[in-house]
């Protein structure tokens, strides 16, 4: 898609005007390529609805999303690779971590998001994308015993209820104006860990007397989140009522890290124009490390890179790079070895 051309329109003209696979403008058709030329592994329940939230977004239909997930599940990659496809200025990513509310520490404001756009119209049609929203859920509160957290999620609010949103002069931003947005076609969507949820579910799962077999895989199959989670959770009950989905996804399967690793090779093979090969029983392991150690997608990715660069230190001019399995306890028997040797 040509990049400089969608920033200037809307998905919907871009549409109108053009033909071929992609450009049928189905939810079907963004999700398809969000698993192939996008490169999203698994989570095909999540890639659906956020193929479905782009869809409705620019047919006139703005929705607000929560997706809840594990640190590594893919919940910002799926956005990132959206947001490559129809351009920063029309998927906008913030790290909600960093908001604060009106008049309280901290220069970035829901304000500052909106003023950084680059112009009327595209504040106006924009799919706001939050990042660890599950920040700005959670209770903060200051020395006054204001809750901080509940000021922004007021702000929040009126957005999810496309409402006109007015900021002043002393807003923060140091622009010396007033702002005023129109957030009828705006679309939210949220994204966040919520570990402590999570961590409160499991272990209500476990007194209430689940079954072994489940509360031993509830880290794996992490139990549904509801509207009534979230409010008990610390979200303001008129934000809580204002979500149209809510998606839980699971954590990445070993089977999901070790294909995300064979792409990953594919991928350095393009990069270094030679073979990189990775054996199955060395993916496997990564895979596992990275189930295990809930590190996540990429954490593969970075890791299978730093096993390259190592050989590549080695011989800058290799004709391939092959990597084989060794066990966790390889250089201990390689210097076991050694001193048998000597």
């Amino acid at each position: 898609m040509h990049q400089k051309l969608i920033d200037e329109m809307s998905i919907a003209d871009y549409r109108a005007m053009t033909s071929g696979e992609m450009y049928d403008w189905s939810p079907k058709k963004i999700e398809e390529w969000s698993h192939t030329d996008g490169g999203i592994i698994g989570q095909d329940e999540a890639v659906k609805a956020a193929a479905m939230t782009v869809y409705n977004h620019y047919e006139g239909r703005p929705s607000v999303s929560l997706f809840i997930g594990p640190t590594g599940s893919g919940k910002t990659e799926i956005w990132r690779i959206l947001q490559r496809e129809y351009g920063t200025q029309n998927i906008v990513i913030v790290d909600a971590s960093t908001l604060t509310a009106e008049g309280w520490k901290g220069s970035n404001k829901l304000s500052t998001i909106f003023r950084s756009m680059n112009s009327d119209a595209r504040r106006k049609r924009v799919i706001l994308v939050l990042d660890e929203a599950d920040k700005i859920i959670e209770p903060v509160y200051g020395g006054n015993g204001t809750n901080y957290s509940e000021l922004v999620q007021n702000q929040l609010l009126r957005i999810c209820d496309h409402d006109t949103l007015f900021f002043g002069c002393d807003d923060g931003s140091g622009s010396g104006r007033p702002l005023s947005i129109d957030c009828t076609n705006v679309s939210v969507v949220m994204l966040g860990a919520f570990s402590k949820l999570y961590e409160q579910k499991v272990s209500a799962g476990k007194q209430i007397g689940f079954s072994n077999a489940r509360t031993a895989d509830a880290s794996r199959d992490n139990p549904e989140i509801t509207i009534s989670d979230l409010i008990e959770y610390g979200m303001r009950a008129e934000l809580a009522g204002r979500i149209n989905r809510i998606v839980c996804l699971d954590p990445l399967s070993v089977r999901d890290m070790v294909r995300i690793g064979q792409a990953e090779t594919e991928r350095l093979s393009k990069v270094l124009s030679r073979p990189v090969k990775i054996s199955p029983d060395a993916l496997i392991m990564i895979g596992r490390i990275a189930q295990h150690e809930g590190l996540g997608a990429r954490w593969v990715k970075s890791r299978i890179g730093q096993i390259i660069d190592n050989l590549i230190y080695d011989d800058p001019n290799a004709p391939e790079y092959v990597v084989e399995y060794e066990p966790p306890d390889a250089d201990e028997r390689r210097q076991s070895e050694c001193d048998i040797v000597r």
